[in-house]
């Protein structure tokens, strides 16, 4: 028995010296690689690039010298593709893959697009392949970047965005927007506005579009109306219509709007839009009587 625990032990030992002379200690990259995907209204649009970090240094105007060529990254060129055509910059930039790179100074950043995705750095880079530049004011960030930073933000519903650029603490911000607010702006105008469709449904979509967009409400009403008069049973062309009055701060026409749906949704026995219409409707007429 004690021959035995002696050899399990000896053999113990041996695992754990193979196990030690196979440590490897490695270092953390310094300019870790990251890629994200964004949907910013019908455009999908995505970045890969390197994050170098500060690690105590100054970075503009000394690591990264202001009006000099950057790869606006580390390692290889930062890559950005758009699978449909964007206004990247209040310019037009079509689908495809693309290198950024940035000449940085002191109040704003010229931003330099290129065709070239295979380059590493700046090595190789050929200004005859640019595809555009432009110049965007830098800001200065309230909080410290260590990591540097690429990102698609401040999304809103015309498709609308920002890529922001953001190390130690500054931020340059390059206004990115999809064709598909103005596509739809165009359909609107043909079939609703100038065409004055009969068709219900359809003017149900370009009120809740103009009212999600924040723009005419007034108009998105006079849509609404018109859908309920064509197809008087659905109940969300009123109650649509009841958040826009209340939102212009109408509570007359809120009201009015609000019992027409309520009266559908109790019809069909919406217990939760029916308890949300009576408090609304209890609501607005309190504020009326003040």
């Amino acid at each position: 028995m004690k021959k035995t625990i002696l050899i399990s032990i000896m053999l113990l030992q041996c695992v754990l010296l193979s196990a030690q002379d196979k440590v490897q200690i490695r270092v953390t990259a310094s300019s870790p690689a990251a890629s994200f995907e964004q949907e910013v209204g019908s455009a999908k649009i995505k970045v890969a690039y390197s994050r170098p970090l500060v690690r105590g240094r100054k970075i503009f105007g000394e690591l990264v010298p202001f009006d000099k060529l950057w790869r606006t990254g580390a390692s290889d060129c930062t890559v950005l593709t758009t699978f449909e055509d964007i206004s990247f910059g209040n310019t037009i930039l079509k689908a495809g893959s693309y290198s950024m790179f940035s000449i940085p100074s002191i109040n704003e950043w010229t931003i330099i697009v290129n065709t070239d995705t295979t380059l590493h750095g700046e090595t190789g880079y050929d200004e005859k392949k640019d595809v555009m530049r432009f110049k965007i004011p830098t800001e200065k960030s309230p909080y410290f970047y260590e990591t540097f930073t690429i990102e698609l933000n401040d999304i809103n519903s015309k498709g609308e965005a920002f890529l922001k650029i953001l190390w130690e603490n500054t931020t340059v911000k390059i206004p990115i927007k999809s064709k598909e607010d103005d596509a739809l702006l165009a359909l609107i105008d043909q079939h609703v506005i100038k065409g004055k469709t009969q068709d219900a449904a359809l003017l149900f979509q370009a009120a809740n579009y103009y009212y999600s967009t924040n723009r005419d409400n007034k108009l998105a009403i006079t849509w609404l109306l018109e859908a309920e008069k064509l197809n008087p049973q659905n109940f969300y062309y009123p109650n649509l219509r009841q958040k826009i009055a209340s939102e212009l701060k109408e509570y007359t026409n809120a009201i009015e709007a609000a019992k027409k749906a309520l009266a559908l949704a109790e019809k069909e026995k919406m217990k939760s839009a029916i308890e949300t219409l009576k408090k609304r409707i209890a609501d607005w007429e309190i504020l009326i009587k003040k």
